[in-house]
């Protein structure tokens, strides 16, 4: 949970810095680290359902929406603050 807090707060940040500095290259880093994550958290191995209690697949699970929760916020941000509110339209110039 802890690791959870700590890459939503450095998005948050990103993403409310390039809102604020209207620098969107912050946006942009929030973006990557988004798409980034999402792709560990979908594509990660998971253990077998049958090797598990009900109670840690329902824990898993929860928090696997959270994961994803978190790293979409980051692509969003990414996408009106970095893509949209670029004055060249996904040029970085």
């Amino acid at each position: 949970m802890r690791n959870l807090l700590i890459t939503y707060t450095i998005i948050l940040a990103l993403g409310i810095g390039a809102m604020v500095t209207q620098i969107h290259y912050l946006a942009n880093i929030a973006g990557f680290i988004g798409a980034i994550g999402l792709m560990l958290v979908f594509f990660k191995d998971r253990p077998d359902e049958e090797t598990l209690s009900p109670e840690q697949q329902a824990h898993n699970k929860k928090m696997r929406r959270y994961w994803y929760i978190v790293f979409i916020t980051g692509i969003v941000f990414s996408l009106i603050f970095g893509s949209l509110w670029n004055s060249h339209m996904g040029r970085m110039v």
